[in-house]
This record gives C-alpha cells, sequence and structure tokens, in this order.
C-alpha cells in the first residue's frame, strides 16, 4: 500500500518495488529481472491481491508513449456515474478492484512498459493469458492505448479476436477508451474485425457512440461497421448517444445512418430523438426529430420552392419596372440618359437570371462518392434517404471488391497523420481542403461556402463564381432601376394620375426592400473573395485549428493580398489544385491512347 501520489519529477525507481508486479507496473526493469531470476515461474504467476495492492496513482514513464495524466488512476476503476435507464444499463470492460489477479505482463502492457514486456516474453511469458475474467494483456494495453506494448503483444502472437468474460475484445476496450489511432492501426496492420459484437450484443461502435467519441465513431463508421445494428436491447448506436447526449458522436451517426437510422425503434418502441428528449437532453431531441423531418422524401416545390420564390420576386420587380416607370401613363418621354438606364436595368436583370440559372442548376463541386453498398445500407450521395433498413436488418453488404476499395481509402496520408476529421462517413471518402458535406443535398462539395436555399442548391468550387456575378448585376440592375424611378418621380408630366405615383412609390419601396439585404449579401461575399476565404470557414473559424496561429486567433493562411485573390477567384492565374487535376487526367488520357495503339508508358 502506498501513501500520497507520486510528485511529476519523482522516478519510478524511488518506489519500494516488493514484488514482480509492483516492478512490472513501475517499468523497473531490474527489478524484474531479479524477481523472476530468482523464481522463474513468477512471470506467468498471478499476484495474490490484484488491484488491492495498489490503490495509488502512479506516473508512466516519461518514455513512454503515448503519456497519461498525473490524474490518471493507475487502475481501471469502476465509474459511478452511469445513468441506469430502464433495464439498460452499460457493463465496463473490467471488474471493480479486489475481484482479480493480474499477470506481470498485464501491469506491463497496462503502462506501456515496454521494455519489461519484452523480457517477460523472452522469460516465457504467455501472451494470450488471462486472469479470472478472462482477460489478456492486449485488453489492458488497450485501456491507455498503449500501442507499442500492443504492438509487441500481437507480434508475438497475441489474438485479437480472443473476448472476455462478457464477450469484449480488444476492440471494445480500445473503443470504450476512445483510443482512435489505436484501433486504425489494429485495421490496417493487423486486419482486425471491428465490427464485433459482445455478449450483449453491442459492437464497438455502440461503445463508442455511448462514451461519445466521435473521431471513434468516424473511423468505425468508414471501416464499415453496421450503423444500424440493434443490441439485445433493441438499440442501435444513434440510441445510445441520444441517451448520454453525445451530441457531436450523434450528429455524425444521424448524417451517415440518414431517415432510416433516425426512424428505427428500440425494444421498448422509442426514436433517438424521444429518448433525448426523456433524458433531458432537449436541444439534441430537437436537432434528431427536426433532421428526421427534413430528410423525409421531399417534393420538387419543397427542394427549389425558395428558387421559384426567388426567380419571380425578380421577375415581378422587372415587370414593375417596365410598366410603372418606363411606361408610366401620362409621364413625360423619357430622355436619352434614362433610357440607356432603363437598358441596363433590363440586360443586367436578364443576364442575372441566366446566371441564377446556371447557379442552380451546375454541378457545385460534388465529390465522387466512396464505397456502394458500405456498412451503413445508404447509397453514398443519395439525396433523399427513406424506407426500411436492408434485408438483412443490418444494412451491409460485403463485397471482395468494396473491401479493396475500403481498404484504399483507409491507406491514406491524412489517416496515417491522425486528421480523422478528414474522413466523410456518409460519402466514403477523404475530403480534401476545403471541402465539407453538405447536409442539404447529401454530398462532399470542394470548396463549400454554403447552402443557397433561394438558389436551391450548394454554393461551392464550381458555382461560386457565378453566385457571385449574380449578385453582383442584381444589385447593380435593382441600384439603376431606383436612380430611374427617381429621377422620372421628380421630373413628373403633363397628366400623370394618381395611380401613376402611387405605381412609382410601390416600386422605390419594393426595389429599396430588396436591394439592402442583397447589397448586404453582396458586400459579403466580396470581402470573402478578396480575402480567399469562405463563408464556412468564417463560420466555423472556431472548429478549424488550421484557422488559428500559435496564439489561438484567427489567421487565414490562403489569403494572398486582394489582388492575388480575386485574379485567381475569377480564374485569370489558375488555381494549384486545377493544374494538378489537369496534369492527372492528361497522363491518364494519354495512358489510354498508348494502350489503344498496343505500346507502353514505361
Amino acid at each position: 500500500m502506498f501513501a500520497a501520489p507520486m510528485a511529476d519529477s519523482a522516478k519510478p525507481e524511488e518506489q519500494p518495488m516488493d514484488d514482480v508486479w509492483k516492478a512490472a507496473a513501475y517499468g523497473n526493469l531490474d527489478r524484474t529481472k531479479e524477481f523472476i531470476q530468482t523464481d522463474p515461474q513468477l512471470v506467468n504467476k498471478p499476484d495474490a491481491t490484484g488491484c488491492a495492492n495498489f490503490t495509488r496513482q502512479i506516473q508512466p514513464d516519461a518514455n513512454s508513449a503515448p503519456q497519461v495524466k498525473s490524474t490518471d488512476s493507475f487502475v481501471f476503476q469502476l465509474p459511478r456515474d452511469l445513468p441506469p435507464f430502464r433495464s439498460r444499463t452499460f457493463k465496463l470492460p473490467f471488474h471493480p478492484p479486489f475481484t482479480t489477479r493480474f499477470l506481470p505482463l498485464q501491469w506491463a502492457a497496462l503502462n506501456n512498459r515496454v521494455a519489461v514486456a519484452t523480457y517477460l516474453i523472452e522469460r516465457g511469458a504467455a501472451v494470450n493469458a488471462t486472469d479470472n475474467d478472462k482477460q489478456t494483456p492486449l485488453h489492458w494495453a488497450c485501456v491507455r492505448g498503449s500501442l507499442p506494448c500492443a504492438e509487441l503483444l500481437l507480434r508475438h502472437g497475441a489474438r485479437l479476436d480472443q473476448a472476455d468474460c462478457r464477450g469484449y475484445d480488444p476492440i471494445h476496450v480500445a473503443a470504450q477508451y476512445g483510443h482512435t489511432g489505436m484501433i486504425y492501426h489494429f485495421k490496417m496492420r493487423w486486419n482486425a474485425e471491428i465490427d464485433s459484437h459482445d455478449s450483449d450484443g453491442r459492437s464497438p461502435l455502440h461503445w463508442a457512440a455511448y462514451k461519445g467519441f466521435p473521431d471513434t465513431v468516424r473511423l468505425l463508421l468508414f471501416a464499415d461497421c453496421r450503423i444500424a445494428r440493434p443490441d439485445k436491447e433493441g438499440c442501435t448506436p444513434l440510441h445510445w448517444a441520444a441517451i448520454r447526449g453525445k451530441s457531436e458522436a450523434a450528429h455524425i451517426l444521424a448524417q451517415a445512418g440518414g431517415v432510416a437510422l433516425l426512424e428505427a425503434r428500440d425494444a421498448e418502441g422509442s426514436t433517438p430523438a424521444q429518448l433525448a428528449t426523456e433524458k433531458g437532453h432537449k436541444s439534441l431531441g430537437f436537432f434528431l426529430a427536426n433532421l428526421q423531418a427534413r430528410l423525409g422524401k421531399r417534393s420538387f416545390w419543397e427542394e427549389k420552392g425558395m428558387a421559384v420564390v426567388c426567380l419571380s420576386l425578380i421577375l415581378g420587380l422587372v415587370v414593375m419596372f417596365v410598366h410603372l416607370i418606363v411606361m408610366a401613363p401620362g409621364m413625360t418621354q423619357m430622355d436619352v440618359h434614362a433610357a440607356g438606364w432603363s437598358w441596363i436595368v433590363v440586360l443586367t436583370s436578364g443576364a442575372g437570371l441566366y446566371f441564377m440559372y446556371m447557379v442552380s442548376y451546375c454541378d457545385p463541386g460534388f465529390l465522387d462518392t466512396g464505397v456502394k453498398g458500405h456498412g451503413n445500407g445508404i447509397e453514398p450521395g443519395s439525396p433523399v434517404v427513406s424506407g426500411k433498413l436492408c434485408r438483412n436488418g443490418y444494412g451491409r453488404v460485403s463485397s471482395n471488391e468494396a473491401s479493396s476499395k475500403l481498404n484504399a481509402a483507409l491507406n491514406h496520408p491524412e489517416l496515417w497523420s491522425g486528421n480523422w476529421g478528414s474522413m466523410c462517413t456518409t460519402c466514403r471518402i477523404i475530403k480534401p481542403w476545403g471541402a465539407k458535406h453538405c447536409g442539404v443535398t447529401n454530398r462532399c462539395v470542394r470548396r463549400f461556402d454554403h447552402y443557397c436555399p433561394w438558389m436551391g442548391n450548394t454554393i461551392g468550387k464550381r458555382n461560386h463564381r457565378n453566385f457571385v456575378v449574380f449578385l453582383c448585376l442584381e444589385t447593380v440592375a435593382m441600384a439603376a432601376a431606383f436612380i430611374v424611378a427617381l429621377q422620372r418621380l421628380r421630373q413628373g408630366g403633363p397628366t400623370p394620375s394618381q395611380w401613376t405615383y402611387t405605381g412609382m412609390v410601390a416600386f422605390i419601396v419594393c426595389d429599396v426592400a430588396v436591394l439592402f439585404p442583397v447589397l448586404m449579401l453582396t458586400g459579403a461575399q466580396l470581402s470573402q473573395v478578396f480575402r480567399n476565404i469562405t463563408t464556412n470557414e468564417l463560420s466555423n473559424a472556431h472548429r478549424y485549428q488550421w484557422l488559428k496561429d500559435d496564439n489561438g486567433r484567427f489567421n487565414n493562411p490562403f489569403d494572398r493580398g486582394c489582388q492575388s485573390n480575386t485574379m485567381r477567384f475569377c480564374q485569370i492565374v489558375e488555381d494549384e489544385e486545377e493544374i494538378q487535376r489537369r496534369v492527372v487526367m492528361s497522363v491518364r488520357e494519354m495512358g489510354e491512347m498508348l494502350k489503344e495503339k498496343g505500346e507502353s508508358m514505361v
């Protein structure tokens, strides 16, 4: 029994190591050798009292990775804040202390003592030996994300599919503690099965959702875990995220699962939105309920309704201008200058309508989707998801081609560097810089700016320029119409009626009411063009670390000056991304041409 916690500067060697289990836990290789040389049988012998000998907190070795904070418990303790939900209670991977006797290799694996673990294995320690709860050293390595020690165990024959008495395999434990990098390593290096289920029918995805680890949820979904799979309680991962109020994890699951997952009911007939509201997470419940209603099958009018209103508004203003201003009965004939400005109004309005059509029906820069028939049971890129789950109830389609494409997608530099946010679990792709998944169109868009309901389309890389031109043209048209209307109103005429003046005033009021918001939107868009930044980046700058400097302040690394930014936006200077794309396409076309001729590029 130890007294007070050890200070940060204290060394493990300063602690009394009176048995091999303490020596292995503290990483004292010399003391471990002394005990093993004295009694070789200790290498596979459990301690006498298990966790009871370690009631204090222990610092990890400074050279070991990953680092564990000084406030972390040395042994796993059963949390006390697990909210019961009817009969639903999650059981954690390890029993409370004093019930299990642990092996030296387990203590070394828990604290990432690679040198000690190596010595124990060399002296005959069984890597798949279990304690009273059938937990292996690999289970304990996954508690703290001891990846170097886990890799050592796997190289010496440790099994990733070995479950304990509750059905938890090492992947379950890693998911329970949010060790995303470890799960990724197991999948890529050892081709581990990451969608197994425990004795309660819960997969690692259930646990990641329950504990609220968004990066782990992203990786498991991307790696083909079954999102709609129910446990013995009939709960999907989204149900458990809703019960615990894990908003970010719930958002990811809801976006990836679509309306079929949102409408899924547990054994007691409750949807995730109902469970979230029942447990007091009202904002999350409102979000899920609203998303469920919004993802239902929509008509053409529901999808393009605002665009129709915008078109009608522009045409109405043009008709009012021609009828009430240009052809005003009883007014003096327009002079040359007024007629010229009138033609500017009509022509710019017509050109604006053309660009509006281009914005509404052009591809905004949709990225190609990944594997079709993936584990979510939903076709990637589908804007509307409706109906029931797949026939097997879990939404999983196995295919060798799909597996190969999935492995290729997982083997990406962004994932090797730990950038889990670059994964799109719906489209099944690794998003490039600036790309974002649009929740309305349900597609990833390159250089995503925002979704404009007035256009009925997403504003992205390919139609952003047309959108800005549309705003500028309509702003000029309405400003010119306002000037002409004021001039005509002041000019008067020989026999104008009261209705003529009333119509002109009505047009001026309508024109100004539309001009001011359009002018503000145009100014905001031009300001972003001059700064080379998008609306999405500005609104989510607090979430994007690459938009912050070392002091945490806003910093745009893509700003190259107003002139350079404008020239790149107008494609006067070609974008590097576009140049690279053209090079790749040229090489591909050349390869196809040579293939037709029966030649080789090498």
